[in-house]
């Protein structure tokens, strides 16, 4: 998935913790097998790629995602929206000859991303594509929802005191042995200092461009687009989100990250229980 993943976890002895440690990663490459759109053999782009009009049965993990997606699309209203692989693959092209995407280009692309564009047929697990080049994007979830399936492997071989990393979107179990208070985690967003929590048995994920952005004539584009306009965002924003489990914890931080201020305020609204921190930077531009 592009990150650095870290499984930690307490066993009694290193190879009992080495096995389970091996088939919670063999967990992780399944799914990205799965969503993956950088490969073009995995199922989602498989699924895209199939002649419209073909109903597609798909997997449990990607009807699992896909089913998740839909709703924080809908509670976003459209902020959040997987469909959007046809924008960030432009972009990514763009970016590798040194250019912010034309508007023809972008008109264009709009034409392949929106949720009204899937037909799902909830009894038999199955879709269908509606317009020619959808590209499923499952980048602001997908992390997320992996580190919630490898915490739950690690769970089920009985290692409940354990953490799985993916790239800052941390599913947390118990905590250690002798430390109630739950895993030391820090926050970085790249704007403001560091800051520590302790958790348990909880999702925290971070969104931000504070390592992943583009540079064009002085604006600082970030990698994280507005599934609304296509348009990389141009105000430095970091979002930390701390709620139930990972996959509701990466969704909601990019949901915060398009969305801003008004953003945070409706998620905490509707999900008063989760703890959004939005830090925001002082410009878009790099002169």
């Amino acid at each position: 998935m592009g990150s650095r993943c870290t499984i930690t976890l307490y066993a009694q002895a290193e190879s009992q913790a080495a096995v389970a440690a091996g088939d919670a990663f063999k967990e992780i490459a399944q799914i990205e097998r799965a969503l993956t759109d950088y490969d073009p053999s995995s199922e989602a782009m498989r699924v895209t790629q199939a002649p419209l009009g073909d109903w597609i049965r798909v997997s449990e993990i990607l009807w699992d995602v896909l089913d998740r997606s839909e709703q924080f699309h809908a509670l976003s209203s459209g902020a959040f929206d997987p469909t959007v692989g046809a924008y960030t693959h432009l972009w990514r092209s763009s970016r590798n000859e040194d250019r912010i995407p034309t508007s023809t280009e972008l008109e264009q692309a709009s034409q392949s991303v929106g949720f009204g564009n899937l037909d799902i047929d909830r009894h038999q697990n199955r879709l269908r594509v509606r317009v020619e080049g959808m590209i499923l994007d499952f980048g602001g979830i997908g992390k997320g929802y992996a580190a919630d399936k490898a915490l739950g492997i690690l769970v089920d071989r009985g290692y409940p005191s354990a953490m799985v990393n993916l790239g800052g979107d941390l599913a947390v179990g118990d905590p250690p042995p002798n430390e109630n208070r739950g895993w030391v985690v820090e926050i970085q967003s790249g704007i403001q200092r560091h800051r520590q929590v302790r958790l348990a048995n909880c999702g925290i994920a971070t969104s931000g461009d504070l390592e992943r952005f583009f540079v064009h004539q002085g604006i600082r584009y970030s990698h994280i687009l507005d599934p609304r306009t296509g348009i990389g965002l141009t105000e430095q924003r970091a979002v930390s989100v701390i709620a139930e489990d990972a996959t509701a914890a990466d969704a909601l931080a990019s949901i915060v990250s398009v969305m801003g201020k008004s953003g945070a305020d409706e998620m905490k609204r509707l999900f008063p229980t989760v703890e959004i921190e939005l830090v925001i930077g002082e410009s878009q531009s790099t002169e």
